[in-house]
């Protein structure tokens, strides 16, 4: 059977215009505003686009490619995924590539290295990089996969990592606390060490994939990427390091981190609020494409194509803390849900479900959690809300879950306020410290209650199929 996977950047643009899912925009647009303007009104349409036509710049800009779930399927392979591609689907496409990961491969004469540019002729402000926001920095680059070396193994580490440009020959790279670079710039910086980077701008569906997800320790992306792709992945090594990148990008930037400059910088997130950031400076040492390259972008903030990729790493975080539950209550849940939406803001919501045996447990079980220490973070650090539940009660529906807290709910004793908890640095409405609350419900039915809050259930209606009824006069008014 032929591998319906995409390979590269371009035959996956090419895919979407021969469906109609592509538009090219020929009229000049300002990369200041007016170019995020339209690209967050194409992403409302789930457009993916083409700016020919960017003041300023030398290359046409790309987008939207990623902006809907179902996209991620067709560019990975899964079977009739425009009809029909989901969270689990996904989850278990990123766990089955982990399990079947592939070690990539180093070529020569790599097309993402056709054109050399170094020195005095290396200016970023060439490339259509737009800014977003009225209150940002300047203008980010934001589909750009970094990579680094760790300073202490000698394994290389990729990441999505939003990037300020200073000027022609200077950009900032952020790390989260989240990231392997934080923990690579740290390390680097206290050995004294220079410290080599690169960015790569235009890489493959499955190579961006991978780059966001959030892997252990010296997990190399590379292999994760091989084996969303179904074949190794191809790398060439720098011009100006020994760092190794995607050999089929279409813009690679290499650059040596300055430690002695460091640089506050703001940007509009996923969640739909600023958020500050402090990284070093890095100095360009050399840009490098394809004959007649796109510059990939995505749309910034509370966006489809921004938020369906945060998805990635939210499967990891959603996964650990789950783990981290389980271990810390051995026996006691009968389902779990971990809620991360932007809607939700940028900390998890969990709903676990019990068949109680007494009105003190679900409390036990809403200080266990807060407690646990968590396989990325401590479980109260990226946590906002814990909800205890019924076992009658589906934990993957939050409508279900507020019918529960709002039904079963009815004294004060239901509902734990517990201030001044370490957060996660994403909680952007954290006070001094880093410090805010947590919340605690329990939403089941007292003991003492159970009889008069039984839910109405029809017997047999779960097994219903509609199908069996109507035959063929669905759709058909009757006489």
């Amino acid at each position: 059977m032929q591998d319906s996977r995409v390979q590269d950047l371009r035959s996956f643009v090419a895919l979407l215009e021969s469906r109609g899912e592509l538009v090219r925009i020929a009229r000049e647009v300002d990369p200041k505003y007016e170019m995020a303007a339209v690209m967050a009104a194409l992403e409302k349409e789930r457009k993916a686009f083409i700016f020919e036509n960017v003041r300023g710049a030398r290359f046409p800009a790309l987008g939207g490619l990623l902006n809907k779930l179902e996209r991620f399927g067709m560019a990975l392979g899964y079977p009739r995924a425009e009809e029909h591609f989901d969270d689990p689907a996904f989850d278990g496409l990123l766990e089955k590539a982990k399990a079947h990961a592939l070690k990539p491969q180093t070529v020569d004469n790599a097309p993402s290295q056709s054109v050399v540019i170094q020195g005095a002729d290396i200016n970023l402000h060439d490339l259509p990089v737009p800014t977003f926001f009225e209150l940002d920095s300047g203008p980010f680059i934001t589909a750009a996969i970094g990579t680094t070396r760790n300073p202490e193994t000698g394994v290389q580490n990729v990441g999505v990592y939003r990037t300020l440009i200073l000027g022609p020959r200077r950009f900032v790279i952020n790390a989260s606390s989240l990231s392997d670079l934080r923990r690579h710039y740290a390390s680097a910086q206290e050995r004294g060490e220079v410290m080599p980077i690169a960015l790569a701008i235009g890489v493959d569906p499955a190579m961006l994939t991978a780059a966001a997800c959030k892997l252990p320790p010296d997990h190399c992306e590379y292999e994760m990427a091989g084996g969303l792709q179904g074949r190794p992945m191809e790398l060439a090594r720098c011009i100006t390091s020994d760092l190794l990148v995607p050999a089929n990008a279409e813009f690679i930037i290499e650059g040596q981190v300055d430690f002695g400059e460091r640089v506050e910088n703001l940007l509009g997130e996923f969640a739909g609020q600023y958020g500050p950031e402090t990284a070093p400076a890095t100095e360009v040492t050399a840009i490098t494409h394809r004959p007649d390259p796109y510059f990939y972008t995505i749309m910034a903030g509370r966006n489809p194509e921004h938020n369906t990729l945060g998805n990635v790493a939210v499967y990891g975080v959603q996964r650990s803390i789950e783990a981290a539950l389980r271990e810390a209550l051995p026996g006691q849940i009968e389902d779990i849900h971990v809620y991360m939406s932007p809607g939700l803001g940028t900390l998890a919501h969990v709903v676990v479900s019990i068949n109680k045996v007494n009105d003190g447990q679900p409390k036990e079980i809403i200080d266990k959690a807060f407690a646990g220490g968590g396989h990325i973070f401590p479980m109260s650090m990226i946590t906002k809300r814990v909800i205890v539940v019924d076992s009658d009660i589906d934990v993957h529906s939050m409508d279900d879950v507020q019918w529960a807290i709002w039904n079963r709910a009815a004294t004060e004793h239901k509902f734990m306020v517990i201030p001044d908890v370490q957060s996660w640095e994403l909680e952007r409405a954290a006070k001094e410290g880093q410090k805010s609350v947590r919340i605690g419900i329990d939403a089941t039915m007292d003991l003492d209650d159970v009889d008069k809050l039984v839910r109405p259930i029809t017997p047999g209606a779960d097994e219903i199929r509609l199908e069996d009824y109507l035959g063929n006069s669905r759709g058909k008014t009757a006489a």
